[in-house]
């Protein structure tokens, strides 16, 4: 289930790309996995393009936070927290 809520929210980010997103390059990229044994992780990604996301969690709930350009160039910050209750996400401009 958990695993269907990150995958949403990246999906989220990719529908708002225009056209020209779609020529950016990945800056960086960091992905670690079962850190502490219980399927902890963290997962890092940012974009040439301004997008932005972080993430962590594990097999119990994910928070984790993303960065879009604003029609207005200013950023818009998306934090959320994804758990048994569903998807919680909190959108500040």
């Amino acid at each position: 289930m958990l695993k269907y809520t990150l995958i949403f929210a990246l999906l989220v980010v990719l529908a708002s790309c225009s056209e020209e997103d779609f020529q950016a390059q990945l800056l960086k990229s960091e992905n670690r996995q079962n850190l502490d044994g219980a399927g902890q992780f963290q997962y890092e990604a940012s974009v040439s393009n301004g997008i932005q996301i972080k993430a962590q969690g594990n097999v119990n709930g994910i928070q984790g936070e993303y960065f879009l350009p604003g029609e207005d160039g200013k950023q818009i910050r998306v934090t959320y927290i994804a758990d048994s209750t569903g998807f919680h996400p909190k959108v500040e401009e």
